[in-house]
């Protein structure tokens, strides 16, 4: 999260005078204020007729919110997507490089090439349309019975098309040193269980919306107007019977109250109506013994819906999911249909964004550590990694003092997280070891053939991994990722170098505005070892309680008071933030700002600390935090993220930590009672 800080005393008045007079409507400039944004945060982009201690976010963004709407071709704006379209940018020169030369057969570079060449002949995509899948529809057709269904299901998810529940290979939540076969809750179109179970007005409406797309997705198919608007209805009310067996997404945060490793006997037992000898025969796992699986009430609904739904309904739920999950590579028709509804009902994006960034998602999908290879060659040096490892290794003990100072925590459960610190793996910029494509076949034919080959080889990638060890080498990001995380079952953190850029991270700045973006994101993804959901897990990634119960009793009563204060923030006047559904997040950032002030402090050791541009370090700090996080959005998009998605809105990202920090309040002047100042019963440290 290049940067130099510009500030005059004359902006310093006026945010005084603002500190009084509160958040205008206007957003004031004066010539007085420094323009010259060389390598840091821009002034222009306050809101200086708004207070620090009234509301940060505005103060800081302000007048770049103002200057910025959200671009037609996206349903929000923010730095994220500045640094991921510059990173695109660089990416489409490297394919339209690759594309326009000659490579040997089954090169990385003539497999990329192809798929992207074969993306953009849009012509051709067109006269082609549907007829790739139609030996799929005839299959579908076909289906006479529960046990044909249940093995058409099986082999299109042996080809990466997850269909009725979801499959993966992953870490053992118990024992991180075996991969396990997954299987969890999926199979609906809309984004989770509760845009079919709510009641009010713009579900309702949403749901309209939903099947008017069906609808003229099945017409494109051939369809006439009543059999397609019947298909849509029973596809709807299919997935509202998965959906009503579904955990809600804050549910499926508790990992122990739904995972549970079962026997193929027990599966069978919970599950009877599904074929499952058939199914891990069709994915090559006919040696299974046992399976990671849950929510169980799911499984068991799934198993009823088999034989309650009828057949032919089924069949219409499988041709949907066949043709959304295509839609891109099917023709204009579909992929403008397709954005009306999910990328402009749902999503409050305008356009369609260039053809040649869309088709460089599935090659960041199916071909992405070969594509990041070349990235990282022109866009990471090693200077940037060593001054990176270096923040990583000054957040890391910035917690480890934060542990040992905890006045809550036990010193027998503080023995127990410093080991876990203590075994944190880093991964920084790129894997040392590149992924293997020689088994990806892609060429200049069909580009839905070439999407259908790309999903199947991750699939049968991922698919070999079960029952052994897990490899430590292994990422979970492309390296051109805009992105970080943590990986509890590895114990890891990870930084691709798609985010180690400007103005995440710049090596030649300010060591406060770099710690203020990228070292706030290093200490919110180490933080997140030990949120709700990362303190279920020890030092091996294993599931385990290594808490006390008194020490347990008091985490809860501490995040509880976060889940309370987001609870009472609303987007689009009226929709609620889910302060359950976003803790880990809001666990992570509360902590991050602690650990990352106090890692700043570590890297200023023996170092003056000159003011910049009018601001103190710490000041410098807390408006790179704000700064990197502005970001316009469409109230489509908003409704959407605080509805799905565990990141609480950026707004509430900035404000929301601040009014616990007693060094923000100090840095801007700010007493009690102000907006931003949370009371101090209100106030909380976990970390």
């Amino acid at each position: 999260m290049n940067r130099q800080l510009r500030r005059t005393a004359a902006a310093i008045m006026l945010a005084a005078v603002a500190a009084v007079i509160g958040c205008g409507t206007q957003v004031a400039q004066t010539e007085e204020v420094s323009t010259t944004n060389i390598r840091g945060i821009d002034p222009r982009n306050f809101d200086t007729t708004c207070a620090p201690c009234k509301d940060f976010y505005q103060y800081a963004n302000g007048t770049w919110l103002k200057n910025n709407p959200v671009p037609k071709e996206y349903g929000s704006w923010g730095t994220f997507h500045e640094v991921f379209e510059r990173n695109n940018k660089l990416l489409k020169q490297i394919l339209d490089e690759v594309s326009a030369g000659r490579h040997a057969a089954g090169s990385v570079a003539q497999k990329i090439g192809d798929f992207y060449a074969c993306g953009m002949d849009t012509a051709a995509i067109n006269r082609t349309g549907i007829e790739p899948l139609k030996a799929d529809f005839e299959r579908i057709n076909a289906i006479s019975s529960i046990p044909e269904l249940c093995r058409v299901i099986s082999e299109y998810h042996a080809e990466g098309m997850d269909m009725l529940f979801d499959t993966d290979a992953l870490e053992d939540l118990y024992n991180s040193s075996m991969t396990n076969l997954w299987a969890t809750q999926a199979g609906l179109g809309l984004p989770e269980r509760d845009y079919y179970t709510r009641d009010d007005s713009a579900s309702v409406k949403l749901r309209e919306q939903y099947v008017e797309h069906m609808t003229n997705m099945f017409k494109l198919l051939g369809d006439d107007s009543g059999a397609a608007a019947a298909h849509a209805q029973a596809v709807l009310a299919l997935e509202t019977r998965l959906a009503e067996a579904s955990w809600t997404q804050s549910d499926m945060r508790n990992y122990p109250a739904w995972y549970r490793v079962k026997t193929v006997a027990e599966v069978k037992q919970l599950a009877p109506n599904f074929d499952w000898d058939g199914y891990f025969g069709s994915l090559g796992l006919t040696g299974v013994s046992s399976i990671s699986f849950g929510p169980e009430q799911f499984f068991t609904g799934m198993s009823s819906a088999l034989v309650e739904i009828p057949l032919d309904d089924w069949k219409q739920y499988l041709r949907w999911n066949l043709i959304t999950t295509n839609a891109f590579y099917l023709g204009e028709e579909f992929d403008k249909e397709d954005f009306r509804f999910f990328g402009t009902i749902l999503g409050g994006s305008q356009e369609r964004q260039e053809r040649w960034k869309r088709v460089l998602g599935p090659i960041n999908n199916f071909m992405g550590e070969a594509l990041g290879q070349l990235f990282v060659e022109r866009a990471f040096t090693p200077e940037t990694k060593t001054r990176a490892l270096e923040m990583v290794n000054n957040l890391k003990i910035a917690l480890r003092e934060s542990i040992q100072n905890l006045d809550w925590m036990s010193d027998a459960t503080k023995a127990k997280a410093l080991e876990k610190l203590d075994a944190f793996k880093t991964k920084i910029g790129y894997p040392d070891k590149w992924r293997d494509y020689t088994g990806l076949q892609i060429g200049k034919v069909s580009f839905v053939e070439n999407a259908r080959a790309g999903r199947a080889f991750d699939a049968k990638f991922k698919l070999s991994k079960v029952g052994k060890t897990p490899d430590p080498a292994e990422w979970d990001m492309n390296p051109q990722t805009v992105n970080a995380g943590y990986n509890p079952v590895k114990n890891e953190i990870i930084f691709p170098a798609g985010i180690l850029q400007p103005p995440f991270f710049d090596g030649a700045i300010d060591d406060a505005v770099n710690y203020g973006a990228m070292g706030i994101a290093i200490g919110h993804e180490t933080t997140h070892g030990f949120d709700d959901s990362g303190r279920r897990f020890d030092k091996n990634g294993n599931m385990a309680d290594w808490w006390t119960e008194e020490d347990s009793k008091r985490y809860e009563e501490r995040s509880a008071k976060l889940v309370e204060q987001f609870n009472g923030y609303y987007v689009a006047d009226s929709v609620q933030v889910n302060g359950a559904l976003c803790l880990g997040e809001n666990i992570a950032d509360l902590g991050g700002l602690r650990l990352t002030l106090r890692a700043l402090e570590i890297a200023s050791q023996g170092k003056t600390d000159p003011m910049i541009d009018g601001f103190t370090q710490p000041q410098r700090l807390f408006l790179s935090y704000a700064q990197v996080w502005r970001n316009s959005t469409t109230p489509e998009a908003e409704k959407l993220q605080v509805q799905s998605d565990s990141h609480p809105p950026a707004h509430f990202r900035v404000i929301g930590p601040l009014g616990h920090l007693e060094e923000f309040q100090k840095a801007f002047g700010c007493k009690e009672g102000d907006p931003t100042v949370r009371p101090p019963d209100q106030r909380v440290q976990v970390w």
